[in-house]
């Protein structure tokens, strides 16, 4: 029997017998149905877990690169854990490496705020070209027209490790995560004159126009696969009563917003580079702070050294006080809406990744909703 078939009807028995009330029977079942997928022989569990990604050949990426005179392409290699664009190790004859970021295909669904994020990312690259206390990649080339199938990005390749799979001695860690705060602050120095939110999106006048625009397209993206939003009604009234603070961002500064371990670079111990700017937006710096925990409370002391290291250099000094972490907050709930509604465009529904992904998000939702309960108790 096709082994495609086979977890398919593994599937739909599991589901019969949970609607019976044998829910343990599911989680087996739900195991098997990973076991049947690890079995596929003839396709790539990358492309079967991410819609958005597309296959390239060696052929067609030599082309790009004879196309931008960077050499004979000798070996490629996928890189994997992001789950929106194709990207890959390209290692040419001279002994250069490079990383390329293939788009999603024109026809295919992603969210509002990913459209063009080829031609946002090279915006942004070269705004952060002058940064000087950290490393951002180099671009070599890039093609957003559809003059050419493929829409990519040629990036330097960056040396190190993740943040996420290296061990620091506190000491080390210390001083990371201070240089990290300070790289934060020297980002924020870049503004927008044209306005807030994303340049893919169209810019808005007020952070709060830019604010509510991108949660009603999260929600409308959400609403257009059926996805089912957890706590949407108090999610609309929790930012309707805190929104005033919206007001109190007056400057549309550069947020990286994705600076989580693993887009932070470290080598020899010491932060050397942040990557995968593709999310950055002109908004609320408070934004950046969600990025390293996401699920946890925000923690003043846990990050005490990043918070000195910011308020070393930055334009305006953080004090954390109550309308500053409703603000974290409020950011929180744009990214948990993002997380929940996400997979819809990523992944399958019969796989684990779909429904595991969703409970984080739903959790990142509900601690910054009682985060900022908490806070407008307090008084």
């Amino acid at each position: 029997m096709n082994l495609i078939l086979i977890f398919y009807l593994v599937y739909v028995k599991s589901s019969l017998v949970y609607a019976f009330g044998a829910g343990q029977i599911l989680t087996n079942s739900i195991t098997c149905m990973w076991i049947c997928f690890e079995m596929l022989p003839t396709v790539r569990k990358e492309n079967m877990t991410s819609k958005t990604k597309q296959h390239i050949s060696k052929n067609i990426i030599s082309e790009i690169f004879n196309k931008h005179s960077l050499g004979n392409v000798i070996n490629t290699t996928v890189l994997t854990g992001g789950k929106f664009n194709t990207v890959l190790k390209i290692q040419t004859e001279d002994q250069n490496q490079y990383v390329i970021k293939i788009a999603p295909d024109s026809s295919t669904e992603v969210l509002t705020y990913e459209q063009q994020l080829i031609k946002s990312e090279v915006y942004i690259y070269k705004l952060l070209s002058n940064v000087k206390k950290v490393h951002f990649p180099k671009i070599f080339g890039y093609n957003w027209d559809d003059s050419f199938k493929y829409k990519y990005l040629i990036m330097e390749f960056i040396e190190g490790d993740m943040l996420s799979d290296v061990k620091l001695s506190q000491m080390d860690y210390d001083k990371v995560t201070f240089d990290l705060g300070c790289a934060m602050a020297e980002i924020h120095t870049i503004h927008n004159d044209s306005g807030f939110g994303y340049i893919q999106n169209g810019l808005k006048e007020t952070w709060k126009d830019a604010y509510y625009n991108m949660i009603e397209n999260v929600i409308n993206d959400g609403i257009n696969k059926n996805a089912k939003i957890p706590y949407l009604e108090k999610i609309k009234k929790t930012v309707e009563e805190n929104e005033f603070v919206l007001d109190f961002v007056k400057v549309p500064s550069l947020v990286h917003f994705d600076l989580w371990t693993g887009n932070i670079i470290v080598k020899n111990c010491k932060l050397y580079a942040l990557i995968d700017c593709e999310r950055a937006m002109f908004g609320d710096i408070m934004g950046e702070f969600i990025s390293l925990d996401y699920l946890s409370t925000f923690d003043l002391e846990n990050n005490k050294q990043l918070i000195r290291g910011y308020n070393s250099i930055a334009e305006q000094k953080i004090n954390f006080d109550k309308y500053d972490l409703i603000r974290l907050y409020l950011m929180k709930l744009y990214l948990g809406l993002i997380a929940y509604v996400e997979p819809y465009y990523r992944l399958s529904k019969i796989t684990p990744e779909f429904y595991g992904t969703r409970n984080y998000a739903k959790k990142m939702l509900n601690n910054a909703l009682v985060e900022i309960e908490k806070l407008n108790e307090k008084g």
